[in-house]
């Protein structure tokens, strides 16, 4: 509540899944789109709790952070890429230094086939780092997913509340845990419309968090994965028309 109630006071949303840039909610994909032709610019924390368990250090699971780059060229369709830190000896040798020396990569895609309307929710279909083939062994693909997800909004006397369901299918079974039913709810004041209070069920827990779009471009997110450990970014929102 405290965090809910400092991002509320703050100007600190709008759909943004923002540790890859896309649309989304904290960690569920959703079925909201952004207008044509724009562009997301930014950076992500990433708690440990948060990235898949094989993504550790000498046995250990690290914080870390991811970057990206996002376009939505048409209303339909939207494209990522992301950049996620890790960490490793320098050059790979042990007697060197610890840092983030590496990065895994990936592109993501998502397609709307169904416009929301007054009767029926929005419909998205979505992978993350879907590109590249894995024969099983590969030390990549640590993010791959994919996703149907619908979105349908509500209006509430000026204040909006969107429902959101997904489906989704980890590729490596070290993800499982996130497999299966997600969806949350969020909620947009009427006093504060670019304020959005999220909540929502990952497949393994309830993270609750708040994203405010500040001056019309920088879009400011802040999250807690079930209720204990942060996640939060920046990013810089652009359209090209």
């Amino acid at each position: 509540m405290s965090l809910l109630m400092l991002l509320a006071a703050t100007p600190l949303t709008t759909k943004a899944q923002q540790y890859t840039g896309m649309e989304g909610l904290i960690h569920v994909p959703t079925a909201d789109m952004d207008s044509a032709l724009s562009v997301r610019l930014g950076g992500h924390f990433l708690n440990k709790e948060f990235t898949p368990d094989k993504f550790r250090f000498e046995g250990e699971k690290y914080n870390t952070g991811s970057f990206y780059m996002s376009i939505t060229p048409f209303k339909w369709i939207e494209l990522g890429y992301t950049i996620t830190m890790m960490k490793f000896h320098k050059d790979r040798d042990k007697e060197k230094k610890t840092g983030f020396y590496s990065k895994d990569r990936y592109f993501s895609l998502r397609l709307q086939p169904i416009r929301e309307k007054k009767w029926w929710p929005s419909v998205v279909v979505g992978a993350n780092d879907f590109w590249g083939q894995d024969n099983g062994q590969s030390r990549s693909f640590y993010f791959r997913n994919y996703y149907m997800a619908l979105s349908k909004h509500y209006d509430l006397w000026n204040q909006t509340l969107g429902l959101h369901v997904a489906y989704r299918h980890w590729a490596k079974d070290y993800n499982s845990k996130w497999n299966g039913p997600v969806g949350g709810l969020t909620f947009q004041p009427s006093f504060a419309k670019e304020l959005r209070l999220i909540g929502e069920y990952d497949g393994d827990g309830v993270n609750v968090g708040a994203d405010y779009l500040l001056l019309k471009h920088v879009l400011i997110q802040a999250a807690m994965q079930r209720g204990r450990y942060f996640s939060g970014g920046l990013c810089l929102r652009l359209n090209l028309l």
